[in-house]
């Protein structure tokens, strides 16, 4: 999978050195299953036209560029190029989330990045948007491509009647709800940590309290409980003698917060 930065400087470059594709739209935090259905849809699609798959996010979050609003994100950009090199993905689009890229009006968005990189098909979510103030939908990306490109909505993807979003995993984590957040991603939750630095950039621990969690390092797997004393910082019980790891939760151990020094 090639992996293409997207910025105003660089955009002609990419825009000559692109492949005709199908591409995936969203900003995919998590790659939850809602997530994952729009990316398959367009796999589905590349495949049966012949063409490349790709995938374009953004970097940073919107909310960081018009406000400076700290964001809870699920995980870094490389985790999120990993979760989509498995399903399939050949070109993953990173375009720099800067004031000037979002004050693009719509039909500018579409034809700079969209029509310019040859893109053939767009498959999004039904809630997708973009543009200057998210005045464009996936309504209107055929028109401002000038017809040019054909567009696949994907609908609501729900679970148990509610909606499947990064916003409702990211509030379940606030809760400690890991065995929900297991649901919607498909997978338990993770986290890279070190015992020397601590959690790692880019992600979210859910509630202070005990969990019940797999640690992987290396050739290694370790099933045990952890106390989550802050935004930052696990408390192990044992020496586990590794450094950086991955921690995998399955399982809230205790219901209620109790501090643990």
């Amino acid at each position: 999978m090639k992996i293409i930065i997207v910025n105003e400087n660089n955009l002609p470059i990419v825009q000559q050195n692109s492949e005709p594709a199908v591409i995936a739209l969203g900003f995919f935090d998590g790659v939850h299953k809602g997530h994952q259905e729009v990316i398959l849809a367009a796999r589905k699609k590349a495949r049966k036209n012949g063409l490349k798959l790709a995938v374009m996010s953004f970097f940073p979050h919107p909310k960081t560029v018009f406000s400076n609003e700290e964001v809870d994100y699920l995980m870094p950009m490389e985790k999120k190029a990993e979760r989509f090199q498995s399903l399939g993905v050949d070109l993953f689009y990173i375009v720099d989330f800067t004031k000037l890229f979002a004050a693009l009006q719509p039909k500018q968005f579409v034809q700079q990045y969209l029509v310019g990189l040859q893109v053939q098909y767009a498959v999004a979510g039904f809630d997708y948007t973009y543009g200057a103030k998210g005045a464009g939908t996936t309504a209107t990306i055929h028109s401002d491509s000038d017809c040019k490109i054909i567009v696949d909505i994907v609908k609501r993807f729900s679970i148990s009647g509610k909606k499947v979003s990064s916003t409702c995993i990211r509030e379940k984590l606030k809760r400690g709800y890991v065995e929900e957040v297991t649901a919607l991603l498909g997978k338990p939750y993770s986290v890279q940590y070190s015992m020397e630095n601590g959690l790692h950039d880019y992600y979210t621990l859910p509630q202070c309290g005990e969990y019940y969690v797999t640690i992987l390092s290396g050739n290694r797997a370790i099933s045990q409980k952890v106390y989550v004393k802050n935004t930052e910082d696990i408390i192990f019980y044992h020496d586990l003698n590794i450094d950086d790891c991955s921690i995998y939760f399955h399982q809230r151990a205790t219901q209620k917060y109790q501090e643990i020094s």
